[in-house]
């Protein structure tokens, strides 16, 4: 490297900086807390307790679903009856009894809506059906039939089978060591969609408190060094239990860091779109290609390549971080800036107009993750998308939260994966078009949950967060357009770097100080102009 001594003077001075701290004077000590936490609730609404089950047709009966099937039986019993009436249970056993309309002598029991499927037996006033679902609301259909062909009405009942206990989401967590002294939020959620939620119990070391069904905001102040782990445990009202936990560290020290980056002029970015086609999107779905119909003006003038896909972490074509083909281009998935304008601005605005239905469990971090990983190993139509010499954008548009905890759903984690993926070469940011935590309107209206993780790697990456139930887009995705444009004037760093009066970030390029006018945004420390060309070294501190 050029300018040895200026480049030991200059590190030297760093140290010395740090070495100065307190002046030599007492410690001063913190009133640090060692694990001792409060909890805010928001109860659920709408799931659970029943919410699921209890729906008929031709007569028949609906009915409380407390814990092991609280019976509602009717009056005038039409038809038959599931468990005396129950809508809820816990085994795959289910108890007819046959209320037929008239003098029958056989009877046809289907596991479906539509009386389809069954076999006519000898009629008996009950029976027993060993169904092949669980987890989940089943229907079951009986009809009859007389000696001379009479056959009666479809009857249909439904009854929710519950084996598991409740699903626990963490939403909020330190992706990331916190630093000693520091206030620490955790938020998760506890729901049951059959029996409903019995209680809830958070524990943290040896401090144990009641949680509650819904989302639940865990408060832990001024936290002390350690390792700290949150585990919540649930039951549900037929006694299934279920349990998670979220672990993380909190430090005192620090960490010396160099990012080593080598800038060309090429002025390259790879830009992917992760849509949300799950069925909540269905409004959203609808005017898509209209709402971000203004994207390639921004971006004009670059040397860029887009490509699109979608939220669904399971689907065999259009899902797990797969691109998806582009409209009305069989075999293409990857726009570039040589196309031709009118083209590729209707071509990808048909593209993100997804008409599909996906899966329901959203994972845009996820997806974006796999994408580059399909990409790296040239995996079908994803061979060639992230180019080595380009920065990367990603843009998220969804309506619900990262639905999974996975390694591959987390921000920190995705962040690491592009910098460990490109040797900390490539610039990037996350940008989210989200039902914002803040955003009570959106959130009671088409936003169908908060976007907690999706907010925070887009504040990690510097990227724009914008509003899922905003009319038009149009703004939103200018602001993201000049986002893209912001990432070739970046650098990434590795992780959050620590400026206080003992510590700065200190730029060189071909060994020499660079005094370019920058700021950072996340973990994206981001130039006024775009840096020439050269290498560049950049030395910071972190938090170990």
């Amino acid at each position: 490297m050029k300018n040895l001594g200026l480049m030991g003077a200059l590190i030297a001075a760093i140290a010395l900086t740090g070495c100065l701290d307190n002046g030599g004077g007492t410690e001063v000590k913190q009133d640090l807390n060692n694990g001792d936490f409060s909890v805010i609730t928001e109860p659920e609404t709408g799931s659970g307790g029943g919410s699921n089950g209890g729906s008929s047709e031709e007569g028949s009966t609906g009915g409380d679903n407390g814990s092991g099937g609280g019976t509602t039986t009717p009056s005038e019993p039409d038809g038959f009856d599931i468990n005396k009436g129950a809508t809820l249970t816990a085994s795959t056993s289910l108890n007819l009894d046959f209320y037929p309309p008239f003098h029958t002598a056989y009877t046809k029991v289907s596991e479906n809506e539509s009386c389809g499927g069954g076999a006519w037996v000898d009629y008996a006033d009950s029976g027993t059906l060993l169904s092949s679902k669980t987890n989940q609301n089943v229907p079951v259909s009986v009809q009859f039939r007389d000696h001379d062909g009479r056959t009666s009405s479809c009857y249909v009942r439904r009854i929710y089978i519950d084996q598991i206990g409740p699903d626990i989401v963490f939403a909020k967590y330190p992706s990331a060591p916190v630093e000693e002294g520091l206030d620490v939020e955790l938020i998760f959620t506890v729901t049951d969609a059959g029996a409903g939620v019995a209680s809830v119990t958070c524990s943290m070391g040896s401090s144990t408190k009641a949680c509650a069904a819904g989302q639940n905001k865990i408060l832990l102040p001024k936290l002390a060094g350690g390792d700290y782990t949150l585990k919540v445990s649930a039951t549900d009202k037929l006694g299934h239990a279920s349990e998670k936990s979220i672990s993380f560290k909190v430090s005192s020290m620090y960490k010396q860091m160099v990012n080593n980056v080598k800038v060309n002029e090429y002025q390259k970015v790879d830009i992917l779109f992760v849509i949300d086609n799950s069925g909540s999107m269905e409004y959203e779905k609808k005017s898509m290609a209209s709402r971000v119909r203004n994207f390639l003006d921004v971006v004009k003038g670059l040397d860029w390549q887009i490509a699109v896909t979608t939220t669904d972490p399971v689907h065999k074509t259009l899902g797990d971080g797969r691109l998806v083909q582009l409209y009305n281009k069989p075999g293409q998935y990857i726009l570039t800036s040589s196309m031709n304008d009118t083209d590729a601005r209707n071509t990808l605005s048909s593209t993100l107009q997804r008409s599909e239905t996906g899966s329901g469990s959203e994972q845009g971090i996820f997806a974006a993750y796999r994408a580059i990983e399909r990409s790296l190993s040239a995996s079908g139509g994803n061979a060639n998308f992230i180019r080595n010499d380009s920065q990367l954008a990603v843009v998220v548009i969804s309506d619900e939260d990262e639905s999974a905890n996975g390694a591959k759903n987390d921000p920190a984690n995705f962040v690491k994966f592009v910098a460990d993926s490109f040797g900390s070469q490539k610039a990037m940011s996350f940008h989210s078009i989200i039902a914002r935590p803040d955003d009570q309107a959106c959130l009671k209206g088409e936003g169908y949950s908060a976007g907690f993780r999706y907010e925070q790697i887009s504040k990690l990456t510097g990227g724009v967060i914008g509003d899922v139930c905003a009319s038009d887009y149009a703004a939103q995705v200018q602001g993201i357009a000049e986002g893209v444009r912001k990432t070739l004037k970046s650098i990434t760093l590795t992780c959050a770097p620590v400026v206080d009066a003992m510590r700065s970030i200190l730029v060189l390029k071909d060994g020499q100080v660079y005094d370019g006018t920058r700021k950072m945004e996340g973990l994206n420390l981001v130039f006024d102009q775009m840096l020439p060309q050269g290498n560049y070294e950049v030395y910071y501190s972190c938090i170990k």
